[in-house]
Parts: C-alpha cells; structure tokens; sequence
C-alpha cells in the first residue's frame, strides 16, 4: 500500500504545475466546442483558414471540445485543470490496482522509473480521457478473469464515449482483443468452460457497433488506420524519439523509455527463461512498448499497457535485505524529487517553462490583445503553432493562415506552400503577392529551421515593421498599415529588458536568444544578464556568457 501511495504522491508532484495547453490546441477545441453547441452539429470541413475552407477532415474529439467550452462558459477552466489532475491519477491508482499483492515487491522501482515518461503528456489534452478509459477498461478485463463482474457490460459505453473523445479509442477494443486471444487459448488448451469467452466476444461485438455512432460512423471507426495519410506537416508528438534524437533534439524523457523498455525486454526474456509463457502479459507489454516506439504521444502507455504486465511476467519475488533496502533508497530519491516539482527548483535549473502553480499560461496573449485592440488587418500569416490560439481569440474576425491540425488541410499544402514560404524568403514574397498578407503573428520562440529563416528575413524586410514583441510572440504590419494606424515601431537594437517586468528568469532568456539569433548581439546581453539577476545558477545564460555552468538535473 506505501508503494502506491508514494507513487501517487510522486504523480501529484509533476502534475502540480502550469498548464501551456493554451499554446497547442486548447484555444481551438474551446472555439470548435462553441460551434458544436451553438449550431448543434460537428464541423466536417475547415471553418478557421482563408487559405483551405472547406477542406473536409474528421473530428476525433468533438465531445472533449464541447465539455472544454462548457467549462468554460460556467464554473471556468480552473475547474476544468483540477479534474485533468484527477483523471490522471484516477488512471494511475487503477493501473497499479491491476497488479497482484504477490507480483508488488518491485512496484515502486519500477514504478518510480516508468512514471517519469507520464511527463511527456500531462497538458490538457483530450487524451487524458485515453488514459481514464485505458486504466479502466484493462482493470475491468482484469476483474473479469479474476471472476464475474457485471463491469464487463460497462465496456461498450465506455468505447462509446471514447470513438467522440479522442482518437486512441482503438487501445480499448486491443485490449479486448487481446483478453478475448487470451481467454481462447486456456479454452483451446485446457478446455476450460466457455461462458466467459462468449460473453467477452458479444461485449466485443456490441463495442465494435457502438463505435460506429460517430459523426462519421465508419470513417470514423477506420480512421486510426488512415489518419498519417494526409500529412503534410510533421508534428513533434508524431515522430519517433529515435528521429527526434538524430536532429538533436533533447527530451528527458527519452531516458526514462528506453530504461522502462529495457526493463519490459528483460521480464520477457525472464519469463522466457523460467519456461513460463505468459500470453496476455507479453502482449500487453509489447503493446506498450510498441506505442512508445511509434511516436512520443504514446510514452504514456508505457505506464498505462506495460507496466501492469511486467510485474506480472516477473511475479512473485520474496521481501529481502535487497529489496527493503531498494525500496529505501527509491522512497528517498521520489521524495526528494518531487519536492524538487513542488518548490519549482526543478523547473528552474533545466530552463522549463513551467512552473510549479496551478493555472494556465497563455503565450500568446500579449499579441492577441495588441492585435485585437489595434484592430489589426486580415489577411494574417502566422505559424503553424499559433493559429489555434489566434482563432480562438479572433475567429470570426480573423481566420489564420494555418493553424495545428495537418489533417485539416492538403498535404500539399504544407509541402508547396507554408514549408516553401519559409525556407525560401522569395517564396513568401510570392505568396505575399497571392494573399495579400497585412500582419504577421508568429512565435519567435518556432524551432524550426525554415521558421527560424523567415524570422531572419522578415526581420530585415523594410516594408514590414515590428510593432510587438514578448517572451513568446511578434507581430509585424505592413509599413503602410503601421502609418495609418500611428502604431511605433520597435527597434530591435535598442530593446532592453526595463521595458518588461517578467515574472521568471526563462522570459528573459527566450527574449535574449531571439535577439542573439537576429544579431543584435548587445541587447541580447541586456537581457541575459537580467535573467541571470533573477536566477544567477542559470546553465544556458552562464553558457552565453562564456561561464561554464552545469545542468545538475539529467533527468
């Protein structure tokens, strides 16, 4: 019982911080959910872009969108980040529930180690109701092996609530799948009674037809299968950590999965060894770790798939001198490090953006109240991952150039034109002409390389001005809209850090990079050296200074 206690208190620590989902999609789903309610159907076609309406995409998660805009509308979105912790670790307790009490010895070990990679996806997202209905639907099927349930008839509202919230609804009909393979083969080997294979095969069937009521029936079934199809635009969470890893960029994370992996391949190899074929086990775990392989969105179910069912392929391992001494040693370190989330140290030493409060972070604030106030004029060119916040403050009035959904627009689109543009200044010259652009909102802090060039040049053009920049955006008009407007514009060189009063170090130094990164080299150091009066032991500031500093946190 401890065990599952620290873990829990070891979740709550992380969970316990600032919510940036203002800076993916969470403008876009409330917006989306305001149109649902007010019109009492499922946009099926691209309302948000001048440059792709009407090009029809499925929504996998219209009914978080529209408990996202309910919230809200009524008792606020506070409320909304209170439940997001609770789901979270309603999903963790009954993951952990699902392992036996002669299977626990190493469950906080392990359980410390794999619990880290939960990290990668804790914002508010709609897949927090794919991990609620992951833990549920495995302890549920576990329950059921166990003895008789009434749970069991459970599964197919729940699949049906899952195909309208989020697209890894396809994990609850694997897991029963995989109960379902389970179940034949004790029945082919054994010759066991029935009765509980037929009933797991008609709560199978009936979920398959449930899932089918979705607003795009069975599109929307398939649609797991097909959903790469159209991309143009590869996102981050849809890359595997070995790709991101070989264009160097840096995630914690990636430790943490590639010790929960080897941990999954030696129980395997383990039980292999003992002469002790655990078929569900094996498929549960390597399902997991199969997800985690595809694509860093899924590290989650490593704890949620693998974790489960590697203590279980390792079993019974007697209490000694050596685990109470490893369970020891663990108890200290989780503590310590969830102290280190709870104070914010952590967040400070590793230049994190978070920190350890709970409420949103809007980034994009700043420019949307100037645009807004300005009345700033269409048509806008913004980047990629803006465009959700841009509509959610601005739409109807504004439509965005792009916003975070590849689905929702042509491959070539992204491949002919917004990639293009950037990479290539002459060929956002040529789209200037095409579109007509009169404001630019783009965030300077894009990683991109071809965001990265574009910031460069436009910086440099003329005939567009820079009348708006924080820790996280610009804003650039058209030199003529600037006149008409009487809006001044911002001279680079002489920016300095008095006209900001930033509450954290990383404000500063997101502002100095930028500035480093356009030349302007002495008010760059302005800013570095204000971040280093509010956090002296800052690693990347000391580095830009020439100060060797260390990170003291790898993980």
């Amino acid at each position: 019982m401890w065990a599952k206690i620290l873990l829990i208190i070891f979740v709550f620590s992380f969970l316990f911080r600032t919510d940036h989902s203002f800076d993916q999609d969470l403008g876009r789903h409330i917006k989306l959910g305001e149109i649902i309610i007010q019109t009492g159907q499922v946009p099926k076609i691209n309302l948000f872009s001048y440059t792709n309406e009407n090009f029809t995409f499925i929504n996998t998660h219209w009914l978080f969108e529209v408990m996202a805009y309910f919230f809200s509308q009524t008792v606020g979105l506070q409320l909304f980040l209170i439940i997001k912790i609770i789901i979270i670790i309603i999903s963790v307790w009954l993951t952990i529930k699902i392992i036996p009490k002669q299977d626990s010895s190493l469950l906080l070990p392990i359980g410390f180690i794999f619990l880290h990679v939960l990290r990668e996806r804790i914002e508010l997202r709609p897949e927090i109701f794919s991990f609620l209905f992951t833990a549920t639907t495995y302890y549920i099927l576990e329950r059921y092996l166990r003895g008789p349930t009434r749970l069991i008839f459970l599964l197919p509202l729940i699949q049906l609530i899952w195909i309208n919230a989020h697209i890894y609804f396809f994990i609850g009909l694997l897991l029963q799948t995989i109960f379902l393979i389970h179940l034949t083969h004790q029945y082919l080997r054994s010759h066991l009674e029935s009765g509980r294979l037929k009933i797991l095969g008609i709560v199978f069937i009936l979920s398959v037809l449930l899932s089918l009521i979705n607003p795009n029936g069975l599109n929307g079934l398939l649609y797991p299968l097909n959903v790469t199809e159209n991309y143009g635009y590869n996102v981050v969470e849809n890359q595997t950590m070995f790709l991101l890893e070989s264009i160097k960029f840096r995630d914690v994370n990636f430790l943490f999965v590639k010790i929960s992996i080897g941990i999954v391949a030696f129980a395997f190899l383990y039980r292999l060894f003992k002469r002790k074929f655990d078929l569900k086990n094996i498929l549960l775990a390597l399902s997991g770790v199969g997800l985690a392989l595809l694509h860093i969105r899924s590290f989650p179910y490593l704890v949620f798939l693998s974790l489960p069912a590697t203590l279980i392929l390792l079993g019974e391992i007697r209490k000694n001198i050596i685990t109470s001494f490893l369970f020891l040693v663990v108890c200290i370190l989780l503590l310590l490090e969830a102290f280190l989330y709870l104070n914010g140290d952590y967040y400070k030493f590793t230049d994190n953006q978070h920190q350890a409060r709970l409420d949103f972070v809007e980034s994009s604030k700043g420019a949307l109240d100037f645009t807004l106030s300005h009345n700033l004029p269409n048509p806008i060119f913004n980047n990629f991952d803006i465009g959700s916040y841009i509509l959610y403050r601005g739409y109807p009035k504004y439509q965005v150039f792009v916003d975070g959904r590849p689905e929702a627009y042509p491959a070539q689109f992204f491949t002919g034109i917004y990639i293009p543009a950037q990479s290539d200044y002459k060929n956002f010259k040529e789209a200037e002409e095409i579109y007509g652009f009169k404001t630019i909102i783009f965030s300077h802090t894009d990683q991109t390389p071809w965001g990265r060039t574009f910031l460069s040049a436009v910086i440099k053009d003329t005939s567009w001005k820079l009348v708006y920049i924080d820790d996280f955006m610009l804003v650039l008009v058209k030199d003529e809209v600037a006149g008409e407007r009487n809006i001044q514009s911002i001279d680079l060189s002489k920016l300095t850090p008095a006209l900001y009063s930033f509450d954290n170090h990383v404000s500063y130094l997101r502002v100095s990079l930028f500035l480093l990164s356009t030349g302007n080299t002495e008010s760059s150091r302005q800013f570095i050296q204000k971040s280093l009066q509010l956090f002296p032991d800052d690693p990347i500031a000391n580095s830009l200074i020439g100060q060797p500093a260390k990170n003291i946190f790898f993980w």
